[in-house]
């Protein structure tokens, strides 16, 4: 576990680290700030793609290859971004980050899987649990070590730190990690890997990105482009022998596809919280960014404390209806500040969310392990990513949509009554899963 905890740090700590770094970066290379957002942009587009990508290679060629692999293309990440002549090189390390540091989470899932089938004993959640509350602590360490390093090194550190963390986890995983065989032979494996439905699936999520950034009128163009690269999508993976996105598993597995549309639909709201809720502390409430960020460390602690004690057994109704029930709460919290309302509120506010952001994560997480398919973990596991990573992407879109005029009152009341009907969602989605209600079996 500790290599593989190891690498669920690198994602969360990538993940925050920039940001005390993207003002510098935009007056070091003279770029404005909608420029620098694709630092972050480009990382969650990255990890969205590569994460079912890196899943589907771990499933064929064993998860401690791709797992190795992973930290390799971090530390060449790290050394590209802190050498950067330009902006675009900055842009492609973060790429690589996103590459890097999302071949982890579906490895280790795979690993884990594969581990406990050599073992012949199911996988406790809190062994699940475990990975997500490192990564859910991990992401209250990012932006302070980020500032530290900032303020002591410059901001070209934020990319070197990259570095010695991706030489750690590769040390550390070919170390300890036990060997996997590969399923099939190398040169069999690369013929199932499907590329053409990687591409359009990767087509996909990249114009999805640019539809969510461009709310409320996405160019007509990019639409027609999405709808192009889904339909395609579908038919080129119907037909396909060894499928990227296997439709048909899917189609008979609805247990993974509702636990999929609660993480897109948790995380929108997670995400949007994150994303809407900091500039309205700063711009509105009138707080400084070190006072904002302690606001938020209650979401942090509660998530990272629910995520590994909340899950418990093989029901996981209880923890994913909790978790539904604090977003719901949480959401029509939102609807009652305002410019003047006290910091205890505010933190109160804050921290109820971060019941659906740890028992969220992980009952459907534990779901979606016990529900795929044994070859398929990996590819499932990768997935699960993506609908998070999907979900913060349509949060940035609503963010600046409900922001369009500055972080304000009405725009925080925006986004409230948006995180109320999609938590009214997943309640829905919760309750009426017949799945949850049968008493799951390894």
């Amino acid at each position: 576990m500790l290599p593989l905890c190891a690498g669920a740090v690198l994602n969360p700590v990538n993940s925050t680290v920039i940001a005390t770094a993207l003002s510098p970066i935009g007056s070091d290379l003279g770029v404005g700030s909608a420029a620098t957002a694709w630092l972050v942009a480009v990382m969650y587009l990255a990890s969205a793609i590569g994460q079912p990508v890196a899943g589907r290679l771990a499933d064929q060629f064993g998860p401690r290859r791709v797992f190795l692999a992973g930290g390799m293309l971090v530390a060449t990440a790290g050394v590209l971004g802190a050498l950067a002549p330009t902006f675009a090189w900055l842009v492609a390390s973060r790429a690589l980050v996103g590459l890097g540091t999302g071949a982890a989470y579906p490895a280790a899932i795979a690993m884990l899987r594969e581990q406990a089938d050599r073992l012949g004993v199911p996988t406790p959640p809190r062994t699940l649990g475990l990975l997500s509350t490192v990564s859910l602590v991990t992401l209250t360490v990012g932006p302070p070590l980020g500032g530290v390093l900032v303020d002591t090194i410059g901001w070209r550190a934020v990319f070197a730190i990259n570095v010695p963390l991706g030489l750690a986890v590769t040390a550390l995983g070919f170390l300890l990690l036990p060997r996997s065989r590969p399923r099939v032979r190398t040169v069999a494996a690369w013929r199932l890997l499907d590329l053409p439905g990687t591409a359009l699936f990767g087509g996909a999520v990249a114009l999805f990105l640019l539809i969510t950034m461009e709310l409320p009128r996405p160019p007509v163009q990019v639409l027609l482009g999405f709808a192009a690269c889904v339909v395609l999508l579908v038919l080129v993976e119907l037909r396909a022998r060894t499928p990227f996105i296997d439709l048909r598993m899917l189609a008979s597995n609805p247990a993974l596809v509702i636990a999929y549309l609660r993480v897109f639909v948790t995380f929108l709201v997670v995400y949007g919280v994150l994303f809407g809720l900091t500039p309205w502390l700063q711009d509105s409430r009138g707080l400084s960014a070190s006072t904002a960020g302690l606001v938020l460390l209650g979401m942090s602690a509660v998530a990272a404390t629910a995520s590994f004690v909340g899950v418990r057994g093989r029901r996981l109704i209880g923890p994913l209806l909790v978790g539904a029930l604090g977003l719901l709460a949480g959401s029509a919290g939102m609807l009652l500040l305002h410019a003047d309302s006290p910091i205890a509120l505010l933190v109160l506010v804050s921290a109820v969310f971060g019941l659906p952001n740890g028992l969220g994560l992980v009952a459907n997480q534990v779901l979606v392990y016990r529900a795929a398919p044994a070859d398929q973990v990996g590819a499932a596991a990768g997935l699960f990513r993506t609908a998070q990573y999907t979900g913060a992407m349509t949060a940035t879109g609503v963010v600046a949509l409900a922001y369009v005029d500055g972080a304000s009152d009405s725009g925080l009341q925006l986004l409230g009554w948006v995180s109320v009907g999609t938590g009214a969602l997943l309640i829905v989605l919760t309750v009426a899963d017949r799945g949850l209600r049968r008493h799951i079996r390894e």
